[in-house]
């Protein structure tokens, strides 16, 4: 059956893709498998094999995208024998079958002799995620199949099964097996090193498992070590992912929702009711039900991030982009005009300058716009869109 991977719409939502230049381009060679292999051995590299399908779309984008980058293809041209085949022609079928592909873009790396040192499925957006890649499959012991063996091989230390971990992930492979086995041998005190706090923090995203509830039952002490805020956002994240789980059974309701709530409460963390907050924020605002984004902000808001300046202005953000009601506006002029009032910085007073265009005051919106300007200047950061934002003010 065909599988193809559904995170490149997501990727774009939460990463950026660098600026492409289109002079250059990945040199994939024409032969077949057989003479790409003498070849690598006689030139002393290793084989990067672009494993698509014709029905692939991030593999299409992949080519037209990140293949064509300069620094991509200056980098893999001079290190790597470079190979493409379609994995359901020609040699495609037996390539996949030897170096278990199922799922594209699958991107490998294989020595001369024929065997997988490193694979990572999917398309990341950053030229620097190719690079990376390319230089773990030239450091030895490093790539995925040297990190499977030494684990297969005993080794359960914390560097390493982070390590491993990532690996896994990279290679779009299951996690929780590997994860309850580590953690299984770990005990009380462990659980608050650096490394396990890397491992938790990173990877564990089972509300229900049993070191999730470990963190929120302590969430006091790891907050002493990792401070509050990377608790907050580690609670927020495992939450948001389980509202995003349950929201797509079609027997969600306010039962079920308050059933995950209680898992959360229930283990008596303080942060409890803003996570709630924030979570079912970001749920709403990935499924794109802007009304009800919209109407529970102005709920909440006030109550969950008065003193928060850089959050009231990501909410005043969001409400310029999102609002159309002038309630929800001037509520939004609100949250900016307080952000501003707990730490003035050009972001904030851009974003009062631009809520208060919207509303038709003309004169504050070039008043606070100039403000930003000035502040951007003395920080030395680009000021053209806020120039630009202020030219169409004063129109």
């Amino acid at each position: 059956m065909k599988k193809t991977l559904g995170i490149l719409s997501l990727l774009i939502l939460f990463t950026s893709v660098d600026g492409f230049n289109q002079n250059r381009s990945i040199q994939f060679i024409d032969k077949s498998w057989a003479e790409i292999l003498t070849t690598a051995k006689n030139e002393n590299k290793l084989i990067f094999l672009d494993a698509f399908t014709s029905w692939c779309g991030p593999c299409k984008w992949m080519a037209s995208k990140i293949f064509t980058n300069d620094t991509i293809a200056d980098y893999y041209n001079s290190t790597f024998i470079c190979a493409h085949f379609d994995m359901e022609k020609g040699e495609g079928p037996n390539l996949a079958k030897i170096y278990n592909v199922r799922a594209y873009p699958t991107l490998l790396f294989i020595s001369a002799n024929g065997d997988m040192i490193h694979q990572r499925v999917g398309a990341p957006q950053k030229v620097q995620d190719y690079i990376k890649m390319g230089m773990v499959a030239m450091i030895p012991g490093d790539g995925f199949a040297s990190c499977e063996k030494e684990y297969l091989d005993g080794n359960r230390a914390p560097a390493f099964i982070l390590k491993y971990l990532d690996r896994l992930q990279g290679a779009y492979l299951p996690i929780n097996e590997t994860l309850n086995q580590y953690f299984a041998l770990q005990k009380e005190a462990d659980m608050y090193s650096r490394a396990n706090w890397e491992i938790l923090y990173q990877y564990v995203f089972d509300l229900d498992s049993k070191e999730f509830k470990f963190l929120l039952s302590h969430h006091k002490d790891y907050e002493k070590l990792y401070t509050r805020d990377s608790v907050f956002g580690k609670v927020i994240g495992v939450y948001t992912q389980a509202l995003m789980t349950l929201s797509r059974n079609k027997s969600f309701n306010d039962a079920s929702l308050n059933q995950i709530k209680q898992k959360i409460k229930g283990t008596g963390y303080t942060d409890a009711d803003k996570v709630f907050f924030q979570g079912e924020l970001n749920m709403y605002q990935m499924k794109s039900e802007t009304e009800k984004y919209l109407n529970l902000a102005m709920k909440g808001v006030d109550q969950n991030y008065s003193d928060d300046y850089a959050m009231l202005n990501r909410m005043a953000v969001n409400f310029f982009k999102m609002a159309t009601e002038k309630t929800q506006i001037e509520k939004a002029a609100l949250w900016a005009k307080k952000s501003i009032a707990l730490k003035s910085t050009p972001e904030n007073n851009d974003t009062y300058a631009n809520l208060m265009f919207k509303l038709g005051k003309k004169a504050d919106a070039i008043k606070y716009e100039r403000k930003a300007i000035e502040m951007a200047k003395k920080d030395n950061a680009d000021t053209s869109v806020m120039e630009e934002t202020l030219r169409k003010f004063q129109k």
